[in-house]
Order: C-alpha cells, then sequence, then structure tokens
C-alpha cells in the first residue's frame, strides 16, 4: 500500500482536510505532520478518530542523544521523508511555502519536504492579498521550478472576510491530483533510461576551452521527472547551470570523446536515450603550455563525431530521442531541419528549438516534435512542463 504524508499547516481551511483523509484512507496508508500552528485550529484528535499517526515535533522533549546513538533507530523527519510516496501540504500557508522555497526546515514538516525524494504537492490557502503579494508568488515561482506541483487555490469569500483567490481547492479535487500523481510514480517502473545534457568542452590549452552556452536544464528536468515517474535513470552531463535531484545516476564528463565513451559502455542496457547535451561540433590539437596573448594566433579546428549518429549503431532496439537548437530561423525551415537530423541518425523522435527567443540559460521554450512520419507536437511552456508533456506522450 503507498504512503501519503499529509503536511497540515495553520490554514483555517485545515479542517477541510478531515474529508480528504477519509476520501484517501482505505486506498493508501495515511501520515499526518501537523505544525504547532495548525494545533489551535483543529484538534489531532480529529484525525487520530480516523486512523492515523499525527507527528507534530523534530524531537521528544526528553530527547536523550545517549540513548539515540545505542536504540540505532532514525530521526523522524528522515523516516517519515523516505516512506513517502508522495508528500502534500494542504493547506499550505504563505509561511511554509517560504521556508521551504529558501531550504528553511526549523519544524518537521519542513525538513521533511527537505530530506523526501518523493514527489511534493502544495495546496495554498491564504488571504487574496498574501496570496498576490509578489514575494509569495516569488516562493511559488521557485518551487514550480524545482518540480513541486501546485493545485491553485479557488476564488470566492474568504474566512477572512476578503473575497477574492486564495480558498483552498476542493479536496475532491485534491484527491483526484494525488491518485494522479501517484499512478505517474511508476509509470516508468522497470524503464532504463539515459539523458545527456549540458555543454561538452575541448581544451585549446591547458586554460582555455572551446564551448557553447548550453544551460543543461532540459536534460537535467528530464531526468529529474523520468526518475519521478519511477525509471531507473543515468544522467551523462557536461558542466551545468543547476545541479541534478532525486534518485540519479549522476556521471560527469568534459570532452565530445568522454561524452561518446560514457554513451558507449551504458547504452547497451537501456531502453531510451535523450540525447540532450548541446555536443561541441569541433575540436582542436591541445597545446601542452598556455598559448601567448601576444600575438596573433590561428586555430585549426576540425569536426567531432556525431554522436547521435553513432547511438542506433550501438543500440539498434534503443529508442532515440535527439535534440537540434537553430538560431533565427523559421518554423518551416526548423522543422525542416530536425526531420532531415532524424533521417540521417535513424532517431525516432527530434525535438527542435529556436534559441533567439528562448535562450539557453531561460526557464522557458518553444520546442517542435517531430517523428518518422514528419508529424509535429508543438509545445511553449516552463522547461520542466514541456518535459513532463513529452515523457507523458512518449509512455
Amino acid at each position: 500500500m503507498k504512503t501519503i504524508i499529509i503536511g497540515i499547516t495553520s490554514g483555517i481551511a485545515c479542517y477541510k482536510i478531515i474529508d480528504l483523509v477519509k476520501e484517501l484512507k482505505n486506498s493508501f496508508k495515511i501520515e499526518i505532520i501537523m505544525t504547532k500552528n495548525s494545533l489551535n485550529l483543529i484538534s489531532d484528535k480529529e484525525f487520530k478518530k480516523l486512523g492515523c499517526n499525527i507527528y507534530t515535533h523534530l524531537f521528544n522533549k526528553k530527547f536523550n542523544y545517549k540513548k539515540y546513538l545505542k536504540s540505532n533507530k532514525q530521526i523522524k523527519h528522515i523516516s517519515l521523508a523516505d516512506i513517502a510516496d508522495l508528500l502534500v501540504i494542504a493547506p499550505a500557508t504563505a509561511n511554509t511555502i517560504g521556508k521551504i522555497a529558501n531550504g528553511i526546515a526549523d519544524s518537521l514538516l519542513t525538513s521533511t519536504a527537505m530530506a523526501t525524494i518523493a514527489p511534493i504537492l502544495i495546496c495554498p490557502s491564504m488571504n487574496s492579498n498574501m496570496y498576490n503579494n509578489p514575494t509569495v508568488q516569488n516562493n511559488i515561482k521557485k518551487l514550480k521550478s524545482l518540480g513541486h506541483y501546485f493545485i491553485e487555490p479557488e476564488h470566492g469569500i474568504l474566512a477572512c472576510g476578503y473575497e477574492g483567490i486564495g480558498r483552498l481547492a476542493n479536496t475532491k479535487k485534491i484527491k483526484k491530483e494525488i491518485m494522479g500523481l501517484i499512478n505517474k510514480k511508476d509509470k516508468l517502473k522497470g524503464k532504463k533510461i539515459i539523458v545527456t545534457a549540458g555543454p561538452t568542452s575541448e581544451d585549446i590549452d591547458p586554460v582555455r576551452t572551446i564551448t557553447n552556452k548550453s544551460s543543461g536544464k532540459m536534460g537535467i528536468y528530464l531526468a529529474e521527472e523520468a526518475a519521478k515517474m519511477g525509471a531507473e535513470v543515468t544522467l551523462i552531463r557536461g558542466k551545468t547551470e543547476i545541479e541534478p535531484s532525486g534518485k540519479i545516476k549522476d556521471i560527469k564528463i568534459s570532452s565530445v570523446n568522454d561524452l561518446f565513451n560514457k554513451i558507449k559502455s551504458s547504452v547497451k542496457n537501456n531502453d531510451t536515450i535523450f540525447h540532450a547535451a548541446a555536443v561541441s561540433d569541433f575540436t582542436i590539437k591541445r597545446e601542452k603550455n598556455k598559448i601567448s596573448s601576444n600575438k596573433k594566433t590561428n586555430l585549426q579546428l576540425k569536426p567531432t563525431i556525431k554522436i547521435l549518429e553513432q547511438i542506433k549503431k550501438l543500440n539498434k532496439n534503443i529508442f532515440l530521442v535527439g535534440f537540434k537548437a537553430e538560431y533565427n530561423i523559421s518554423k518551416e525551415e526548423l522543422i525542416k531541419r530536425a526531420f532531415n537530423k532524424l533521417k540521417k541518425s535513424n532517431a525516432d523522435l527530434i525535438i527542435a528549438n529556436d534559441v533567439k527567443n528562448n535562450p539557453f540559460s531561460s526557464e522557458n521554450n518553444e520546442v517542435f516534435i517531430v517523428d518518422k512520419n514528419k508529424k509535429i507536437k508543438h509545445i511553449k511552456a516552463e522547461k520542466r512542463i514541456i518535459t513532463s508533456k513529452i515523457l507523458d506522450m512518449m509512455y
């Protein structure tokens, strides 16, 4: 039976979670974390009557570190974090959202949120002015960019007397989202997936390199999303702007040859490869010493191996997804070039984008997904949303 941890914070809507627990308790094991302030609004007895375990403190008041070290037991926020298949925070106050967004772990709930690798579903509920406050919106945007899921609050009469957005979403809607996330968690169970990400780098001399502006975000988000869906993920990446999280085998590389060798050693044992790395098109003979800057220097570049064209030769059965970045061309030309790349590499899908309007480091992107029949799927959204839609489309 799957375990759902529900974190209840001090929003007046906390009484609605009684109905949510009633809806869920026959299908899932429910563990409840209540913040200290939430206990001022609703008694933990309401949830104990439903057969739930209630947790409120990081440590017992009589905690003795010597006894703890001898007992070899887990501290609660780690054990709860480990058993969670999903962490739901409902209602989620501005305070708790802000703490999690900024890495503050000063309670059992926020510590559990920091420690778990399970998906986190956040259901905000607060005064409308508070919800619309730019700081709160920035914190929500930050958590969304980190891969946390949100159910937006509803519009209506609030407990504070205001009318506006801020009411906790209907519990049936929350239940539906929970069911979707739980089902999604095992969607790729048993699948082995490679994702390449970020730029490669070719040494000119001991201090200079040829590289590109790739951030690695699309590749990392794909790896994280696939891992959340239950896949066994190997990430092979150059130097990226962000670090991956979750259950991912993380392999770092530098040059084109490094990348190709890592792919060769692992590609036969995987089902799918997303080749999102921005591979250097050129390399150069590396100088042993730093080239002097006192005189003009001519660099003779030579083409690197086209890794995408080699992958199906290494494993003809692997599902191959390539990426094609262009700059300032028409949609028609972008799709044409993507399809030509697909045919040349024998790829199954090519995901193409124009980086003029959506630079590498941006959180947004617009992509055209081209298949072997030249069918086109167009997605314009945040990169995390795009990666989720790609995986949903494929599986």
